[in-house]
């Protein structure tokens, strides 16, 4: 069975569908896959938001609530729900920041089968050759290992003090 699913997703055709802020199914997914996240999968989010929360985030980071200044220096790039093209499950989101960051998010009953790094290379195929970077929490080492299959090498170690 597993190995029918791998042959499955390195075949399966992906498509990338803008994130739409109105959309109540997409807010809804994007949250459903932040419900699913492991405090060790992310380097930002370690509590998760309330749903108000949740909305605000999204709009500041489509920059659709922002001044135009604003809007080009918080807001992604991109950022996209990822879904096979034969069906409308949707199997995680994958976003470019303005910076240039690449991050991916699989729902866990999708994980483990190639989708992850499939939407991070129809992401950086539709933005173009350019230097991407990823921001990986240390101790998330399925992630790590999936960006070093993708070309990415690790540049530096960043470390943080939370002085209260």
């Amino acid at each position: 069975c597993a190995s029918l699913l791998t042959i499955i997703s390195e075949r399966l055709l992906m498509r990338l569908i803008p994130i739409d802020p109105g959309n109540e199914a997409h807010l809804k997914a994007l949250y459903e896959l932040l419900a699913e996240r492991e405090p060790s999968a992310s380097i930002s989010h370690k509590v998760m938001p309330t749903w108000e929360q949740h909305l605000e985030f999204v709009r500041v980071m489509d920059g659709t609530t922002l001044p135009e200044a604003s809007r080009r220096a918080l807001s992604y790039k991109a950022w996209y729900l990822v879904f096979p093209s034969i069906d409308d499950v949707c199997l995680g989101a994958v976003y470019l920041t303005r910076q240039d960051e690449v991050g991916v998010s699989i729902f866990k009953a999708w994980t483990g089968n190639g989708f992850g790094a499939k939407a991070v290379r129809l992401l950086m195929e539709k933005h173009g050759p350019r230097r991407y970077l990823a921001n990986i929490n240390p101790s998330n080492e399925a992630s790590r290992k999936m960006f070093e299959k993708l070309g990415f090498r690790t540049i530096q170690h960043t470390l943080a003090l939370e002085a209260e």
